[in-house]
């Protein structure tokens, strides 16, 4: 293995253990302190991701990422953790909400790597692909949150249903995103296959 192979490796696990120290602390820190977090932890990514392997993620898709996880810091600012928000608790809302902003930007990378690696895969089955990457690291977090209360701070998980419960609206938030992603990446797809067919067939 190369220095350059061994440095990304251990880039990529230190970035994982960031991202998993500040999952378990996210609900504790300053609205100020999430904020920063986040912009810097995707904007690395966003260099990261473009510089070495010549993908550029659209910006419009990292701020969905950064409103995502503003919806839990704003939701600890306010209080608002077991309040109603019409229907739905706020945990249910976030937990939906945070997967319905999320999920796009999974199915676009993961669109984009596999094309990157030669691989044209249907949306359909891209998009299903991203979405069981989505639930599981919603799983994950799951996890997180579980150590938090076990080792850390008491009361995260409020009863017996608070992680299925959890991992249900995870599950809805995301269909809902996955199939948002279908529609925005398939129209993408009509237009571009336009623009090259009237390249290819330019009026007289």
């Amino acid at each position: 293995m190369s220095v350059l192979r061994k440095f990304e490796a251990s880039l990529a696990i230190l970035s994982l253990c960031a991202g998993v120290v500040f999952l378990l602390m996210m609900c504790h820190l300053s609205f100020a302190a999430n904020v920063i977090f986040g912009i810097v932890f995707l904007t690395l990514f966003y260099v990261y991701v473009r510089h070495r392997h010549k993908i550029s993620i659209p910006p419009s898709l990292l701020v969905l990422v950064f409103v995502a996880l503003q919806i839990d810091a704003l939701g600890n600012l306010f209080g608002m953790y077991g309040q109603q928000v019409g229907p739905l608790q706020y945990d249910e809302f976030a937990h939906m909400m945070i997967q319905v902003l999320v999920s796009p930007s999974i199915v676009w990378l993961v669109q984009r790597t596999l094309e990157k690696w030669g691989h044209h895969l249907p949306v359909k089955l891209t998009a299903f692909f991203a979405a069981t990457v989505v639930f599981s690291l919603s799983a994950f977090y799951e996890i997180i949150e579980l150590w938090d209360e076990l080792y850390f701070h008491p009361h995260r998980i409020w009863g017996p249903l608070d992680t299925a419960t959890d991992l249900q609206f995870d599950l809805c938030g995301i269909v809902i995103g996955t199939l948002l992603a279908c529609v925005l990446l398939r129209t993408q797809r009509v237009t571009i296959s336009a623009l090259e067919g009237s390249r290819a067939f330019p009026r007289l």
